[in-house]
Order: structure tokens, then C-alpha cells, then sequence
């Protein structure tokens, strides 16, 4: 059966080979370069994986990123397998899996692919080349190197403004993206099933990238106050060195997208994606930290189960509230010690003033 299969692949073309295999997945593809030699040598070719780069991310199609995807003689295939699979936080002990990192890292050795999908169909894209928290400080050297220390030690964001405040709409009226039957619920989980967002981070020197994003929203919430707003919850559980000394040795990297849909018509507006750190505390991480945080996420195991992402995420939040519940508890007890604390030196005062005034009586 098997040498009959294997004269039926020689009697093929190698451009009918490879005709078949620009019709795989990825997988699929990864799957059929592990039977023979011949087929391997097909699946090497970075057209086809360029190919499904640019249907997976159309952002990679762009022409910004060219450059940054095809340095490397593998670029196409290495940026497919390392992105398409999920950050994990299996890791039990960061300190001994993670390559030595170095103590600063600069925001220009990483770019950002960033892609927003709406029922399987791109409906915006973005490349970053190098993450926008670095601007351009001017000639001065010392000015430059001031406000970059001042940089990499605030609370660390990043916000493309290049995706901010676009209107997203399918067809002429735009009744495609969001059903307009139902009340605010059943927008929640309209945006939930259909809005996918990716954020792929790339070490341009290394030529390593990852996924920072969990895909599918982890969390939608309407904002009340507003008209029609909505925020988008997307993310990964990042493991972390002890060095870094946050708690539980774990950081969220958390993506919020805020849109907007028109009550009327149902159009969707993004208004703002952005992108932090925080540790299971609820604090953001400052820079300097953030990039150390970053590079170390390029390094982590990767998992095609979501649920195992998503229950990670769980997992991260669980901490996170049991944190705020005993931080909440200690000042509830410092707050009790100090009333009566003020109550005990209430009553010493009035056991010696009573006295001296009934004298005085």
C-alpha cells in the first residue's frame, strides 16, 4: 500500500505537488513535510507559507512588512508556526525554561501585526514596526536619555492610533456586522461569537514572534454610562523570572478594545485598541519591566486549546481577587485598629478629665 502510494506521488508533477499543498492548512501542511523527502522539500518553499501568512494575517500582506517577515530564509514559516498557537502558562519554574534575557530592552527590536476580524473576514489591519511607546526625543543626547528612563519606568500602554476611531461596516448599509434585533445581552454575544482580534509580536533580531492575544474576546461589557459602547477583553497569562519580583511570578498581558454600534443602523466603530501589563495584583507594570515581560512571552509553550488559555486566564483572575479581598481585609483591620485606638484615648481622657472637673465643681 505504501510503495503504491509513493509511485502514485512520482508519477506527479512537482508543480501539481505543489498546486495540492497551497491548499492545506497549516497543520496539514506541516503534517504532509514529515511523510517524504519529496514533499518536505515542496513544504520548505516560503511561497506557500507566505500564503497562508497572508490569509491568516492579512497584516503580513502589507507592504510594511515585508521587510520585517522575509529577513530570514524561513521567515514566512517560522512566523506561522510560532503565532498561530496560543501563548500557555504551563510553565511551573520560568526561571530555568527562559534564556538568559538581557537587563534592557528596547522598544525598536520588537514590530506589532495587529488584525480585526469580523465573522472570519479581516476588517482592519495594522504593522508597527517597533512598539510605540519610543518617540523621537529630538538631537539632545542627555534629553533623550532622561525621558526614555522616564519612559520605561511609567505604567506601561500601547495604543495604535492608526486603528483608533475607524468606522467598520460591511455593504452599503452596514446591517451585515451587528443584528439589530435584541437588547444589549445579545449584542454582548454577538460581538463575543464574531469579533476576533490578533496581535502578533515579532523580535525583528531574532526573528521570534508570538501571539499576545487569546483570539476570541475573553470578556465584553457594555458601557452603561455611554451610548453604545462596549469593551473587548483579549490577553495572555504570561509566566515570569522571580527577578522581576511580581506576584505569583505571573503578568496579564491584556488587550482592551473599545468600539461603539450606532443604535440605529448598527454600524461598529472601533474607537480605541490598546495593549498593557498588569500583575495579579491589578497593577500596570512599567516599561523597562513590560519589554523584559514581552520578550520573555516569545519564549513561552504554545497551546492550539483555547479552553486551557481561557482557563488560565481564570485561573489568573481567581488570584487577582483573592489578592484585592485580602488587601481590602487588612485595611478593613487597620481601619478598626485606629477606631479603637481614637475610642481607648477617649477614655483615658475623660477618666482624668471627669475627675479634675467635678473638683473644679
Amino acid at each position: 500500500m505504501m510503495e503504491h502510494l509513493k509511485c502514485d506521488l512520482k508519477c506527479l508533477s512537482r508543480d501539481i505537488l505543489a498546486d495540492i499543498m497551497a491548499r492545506l492548512d497549516g497543520s496539514t501542511l506541516a503534517s504532509a513535510a514529515c511523510t517524504c523527502s519529496d514533499l518536505r522539500g515542496i513544504a520548505r518553499n516560503q511561497r506557500l507559507w507566505k500564503q497562508l501568512c497572508n490569509s491568516t494575517w492579512p497584516s503580513t500582506a502589507l507592504d510594511e512588512a515585508q521587510h520585517l517577515i522575509s529577513s530570514s530564509t524561513d521567515g514566512f514559516r517560522r512566523f506561522y508556526a510560532d503565532s498561530y498557537p496560543l501563548i500557555s502558562n504551563d510553565h511551573k519554574d520560568a526561571n530555568n525554561y527562559f534564556p538568559i534575557q538581557p537587563t534592557l530592552i528596547s522598544p525598536s527590536n520588537f514590530a506589532l501585526f495587529i488584525d480585526v476580524y469580523y465573522r472570519e473576514k479581516c476588517i482592519t489591519s495594522s504593522v508597527l514596526d517597533g512598539i510605540p511607546m519610543e518617540t523621537d526625543f529630538g538631537q539632545d543626547d542627555d534629553t533623550t536619555t532622561g525621558l526614555m528612563s522616564w519612559v520605561l519606568n511609567c505604567p506601561f500602554k500601547v495604543v495604535p492610533s492608526d486603528i483608533n476611531d475607524e468606522d467598520i461596516e460591511d455593504g452599503d448599509d452596514g446591517h451585515d456586522f451587528i443584528s439589530l434585533v435584541g437588547k444589549a445581552d445579545d449584542r454582548c454575544n454577538e460581538l463575543k461569537e464574531g469579533i476576533r482580534l490578533s496581535w502578533v509580536l515579532l523580535d525583528k533580531k531574532r526573528g521570534k514572534a508570538g501571539n499576545l492575544s487569546s483570539w476570541k474576546p475573553l470578556s465584553v461589557k457594555k458601557i452603561w454610562a455611554s451610548n453604545g459602547d462596549y469593551i473587548l477583553h483579549f490577553g495572555c497569562i504570561i509566566p515570569v523570572q522571580e527577578r522581576l519580583q511580581l506576584p505569583h511570578n505571573l503578568a496579564k498581558c491584556l488587550i482592551v478594545a473599545r468600539c461603539n454600534i450606532e443604535e440605529k443602523h448598527g454600524y461598529l466603530r472601533s474607537k480605541e485598541v490598546s495593549m498593557h501589563i498588569e500583575d495579579t495584583s491589578g497593577a500596570y507594570v512599567n516599561g523597562g519591566k513590560s519589554l523584559i515581560i514581552l520578550n520573555q512571552a516569545l519564549y513561552c509553550s504554545r497551546s492550539n486549546n483555547r479552553h486551557a488559555v481561557k482557563k488560565g486566564y481564570i485561573q489568573f483572575e481567581g488570584r487577582k481577587q483573592e489578592i484585592i479581598r485580602k488587601k481590602k481585609l487588612e485595611e478593613t483591620m487597620a481601619d478598626w485598629l485606629c477606631i479603637s485606638f481614637e475610642v481607648v484615648i477617649l477614655l483615658i481622657l475623660g477618666y482624668r478629665i471627669l475627675p479634675i472637673y467635678y473638683m473644679v465643681q
